[in-house]
């Protein structure tokens, strides 16, 4: 054997070796190892959480600090703190540091003003590493002054005759006249426990006067959508030292298409011998503003209207509305074209009965709207198209005398 073959076979047999110690040492080593849970093991269902907060909550005389941090249950996904921390009032936010995915230090740009409470708020809806998303909100007080305020507002929700679960309360200054409530930052939230109260807690003394916006909390944002349950609810309240804490009372949330009812205020001067008569219409978009209708039976929801009283249109809404009065002076009912064979020989002409709008009136689901109605006038106006023919009808009657101003220059119709 020559030895160039004697060469390659000892090679050959010292690879061998070689590798065989190498698979021991491996058997060896993953002998002594931790065994992980094998991929695919049980789901994690158990929603994150904070553990701890640092000022811990209720802490005061915190003047000159700017720096929060917070500890949560275990790993989550790290982002910005505008992202899932909520300051009220509000501050700039510095920089968010995190330390692993479990501690974070929130910096802000200036310290803690002074004599001031500072409401922080960690919003449920921020996941873990396995995305499961926090089930619950964590909002607790801060303070640069020596103690917390006193005031409170509580109260509860209902919905189609259960409590509001989880539905949220947004509380905001009462603003100047010339803007509307919702145009303004709120000052604080909450949100309803299993029964539908609600407290919002650590507020001055005095304070106020304050308004509450209230919607059920369905896609579990924080934020009112149009298809959720909500409404302003109709109070006001101010806090005083004497009577820090009050008490909201019990509203009912209704879905947003849930109908409500005009309350329409006629005036003691439509007082006559006329038969005055209502009803309601939806608003759409792109509407063009009422047209009379030549109809055989009275509207939905039309209603005789009492001078000097409350007529009840319902269902009217929920949105933009308007309401249709008119005097009916044949007494069908409805409002009619009336012939008119005064204005030319040989002719019939015709013109509607009195009638008038009031609009738009904007109607909440679920909820009254008490709003003056306008008086309807004397006059006639024109109606363009004779109305079908029907035996009830007296063709040969004429429309009671009116004024002159109710007649064109030429002898006809305005």
């Amino acid at each position: 054997m020559s030895a160039g073959r004697r060469s390659r076979r000892f090679r050959g047999a010292a690879d061998g070796v070689a590798l065989g110690i190498c698979l021991l040492l491996a058997c060896l080593l993953g002998a002594c190892a931790t065994i992980e849970p094998p991929q695919g093991g049980p789901v994690d269902r158990t929603p994150p959480s904070v553990l701890a907060v640092s000022p811990d909550s209720g802490a005061v005389g915190l003047d000159g600090l700017s720096e929060l941090e917070i500890i949560f249950s275990e790993k989550v996904n790290p982002q910005p703190a505008i992202r899932f921390l909520h300051l009220y009032p509000p501050l700039e936010y510095g920089a968010t540091k995190w330390h692993g995915r479990r501690r974070v230090t929130v910096e802000l740009r200036e310290p803690l003003p002074p004599d001031t409470v500072i409401v922080v708020e960690i919003p449920r809806g921020y996941s873990d590493v396995h995305r499961v998303e926090s089930r619950l909100s964590l909002r607790y007080p801060l303070a640069t002054a020596d103690s917390l305020p006193s005031g409170r507002i509580t109260g509860r929700l209902r919905f189609e005759d259960e409590p509001a679960a989880g539905a949220v309360i947004e509380l905001y200054p009462v603003p100047p006249d010339t803007l509307e409530y919702f145009r303004q930052d709120f000052l604080r939230r909450a949100e309803t426990d299993s029964t539908g109260d609600f407290v919002l807690p650590w507020l001055a003394t005095p304070g106020g006067p304050y308004l509450l916006r209230a919607f059920l909390d369905r896609n579990g944002d924080l934020r009112p959508a149009d298809n959720e349950p909500q409404r302003l609810l109709p109070v006001e309240i101010t806090l005083t030292t004497e009577s820090p804490t009050a008490d909201a009372g019990t509203h009912i949330l209704y879905g947003p298409q849930a109908p409500g009812r005009l309350l329409g205020l006629a005036g003691a001067s439509e007082a006559d011998a006329r038969h005055l008569f209502g009803w309601t219409q939806k608003i759409a978009e792109g509407d063009t503003g009422f047209a009379p209708q030549h109809l055989k039976t009275p509207p939905p929801g039309q209603a005789p209207v009492a001078p000097g009283d409350t007529t009840v249109f319902d269902p009217a809404g929920p949105g933009t509305i308007r309401a249709i009065l008119f005097a009916d002076l044949d007494g069908d009912s409805l409002l009619s074209a009336l012939p008119d064979s005064s204005a030319v020989p040989d002719t019939v002409l015709w013109r509607w009965e009195p009638h008038v709008t009031a609009e738009p009136l904007e109607i909440a689901p679920g909820l009254d709207l008490v709003a003056p109605l306008p008086a309807v006038p004397d006059t006639l106006t024109s109606c363009p198209t004779p109305p079908p023919a029907r035996a009830s009808r007296d063709t040969a009657a004429v429309v009671p005398d009116l004024p002159d101003s109710t007649r064109s220059p030429e002898g006809g119709l305005e």
